[in-house]
């Protein structure tokens, strides 16, 4: 009998990824990936988790965080600034005297099926993102040791799939003006001229 091939991880998480970084300084962190990297523009999120409530560590929470996004080429980089002293993921990181990637991320068109399978590769669910309306915007999952960083899933709705592709969209047609689009919410930049219909 010969052995099953194992499931292509664009065939588990789907096939877009993130590469997510926790930065202590966010305004340094753009000024180095758009002057001295040439990405761009990003898009930051000031008031990113207005309504949003984290699940960590036994406990629920309101963070304050700002969130920055831009594409290199089909992978979207993130860079995460954590401003409040709750416990989360991103503020333990940092505690630890760590900042850089933090963790891989991921929107599968079967979330609770790829969550599922993360579980069942050694992944243990370790925070979990609801909007205030109580629906699940993203999960994290601890990887083995040597995987490095934490993975976040999040279920790929329209709303996710519009916002994404307006970002993606100024990245692939990015003259290098306006490195930086700077937004309260996410609602901001949707109806913003930055945002192609």
């Amino acid at each position: 009998m010969t052995p099953t091939a194992p499931a292509a991880l664009t065939d588990i998480l789907g096939p877009a990824m993130q590469l997510s970084y926790v930065v202590a300084d966010l305004d340094a962190a753009l000024r180095f990936w758009t002057e001295q990297l040439g990405v761009g523009p990003f898009v930051v999120i000031e008031r990113a988790t207005d309504d949003r409530i984290i699940s960590y560590a036994g406990g629920k929470s309101r963070v304050e965080m700002s969130l920055a996004f831009a594409y290199v080429g089909e992978v979207q980089i993130e860079l995460i600034a954590a401003t409040s002293n709750d416990p989360t993921p991103w503020t333990d990181f940092l505690d630890a005297g760590r900042e850089g990637l933090h963790h891989l991320g991921f929107w599968p068109d079967d979330y609770e099926a790829s969550c599922a399978k993360l579980a069942t590769m050694g992944f243990d669910r370790a925070c979990q993102i609801e909007t205030t309306d109580g629906e699940i915007s993203s999960t994290y999952f601890e990887g083995p040791s040597h995987f490095g960083a934490m993975v976040e899933l999040a279920p790929n709705s329209p709303g996710r799939v519009a916002y994404f592709a307006g970002i993606k969209s100024l990245s692939e047609n990015w003259d290098g003006m306006r490195p930086i689009r700077r937004f309260a919410t996410r609602a901001e930049y949707l109806a913003s001229d930055d945002c192609p219909a």
